[in-house]
């Protein structure tokens, strides 16, 4: 990456929220300190004004028992397409809050949640960002391969990307 641009406050969740937004998908990782970690592919339903990261989540999965054991998370989002990055080392917390169900729902959620809103298993999980860390190009995948093998000739690669750490 050619520059390192670290970002605070609003500009964070903003950051966060853009990354985010293009890769809803993270792999979220609990029990950290076992070999390995627990590790399941969980969807961001919002990033919120305090840069908190918004989930659904089953009452009873494996991932909301490590929280409740150990509240240290691992949030990793991958967008290759875009060459976007982002890992995000934060707290859970388990969230039983209606108003806030209702405000996240989609329809789509349904699917894991037959019951719907009103699901007894049904539970939000809130992650407040740590520490994190972001890798951002502004040019899509073919031009920032083009610019590495220009590199490779030159001996100079500027791929015109940024990275930075995120404090929300």
């Amino acid at each position: 990456m050619d520059k390192t641009e670290n970002l605070v406050s609003q500009d964070a969740v903003e950051k966060l929220r853009d990354l985010t937004t293009h890769c809803p998908t993270c792999m979220f990782g609990t029990d950290l300190t076992a070999a390995p970690m627990h590790v399941c592919p969980m969807h961001t339903q919002q990033v919120d004004d305090h840069g908190s990261l918004w989930f659904f989540s089953g009452l009873d999965s494996a991932h909301v028992a490590h929280i409740r054991a150990d509240a240290q998370v691992h949030l990793i989002y991958s967008n290759p397409s875009k060459y976007e990055f982002l890992t995000v080392h934060g707290r859970a917390e388990i969230v039983k809050d209606p108003a806030k169900v209702e405000e996240l729902w989609k329809p789509l959620v349904k699917a894991w949640f037959p019951e719907g809103k009103e699901d007894p298993n049904l539970t939000l999980i809130r992650v407040d960002p740590l520490k994190a860390h972001y890798w951002d190009t502004k040019d899509g995948k073919l031009v920032v391969l083009a610019k590495i093998l220009v590199g490779a000739v030159t001996g100079k690669v500027e791929d015109g990307g940024v990275q930075g750490d995120l404090r929300v």
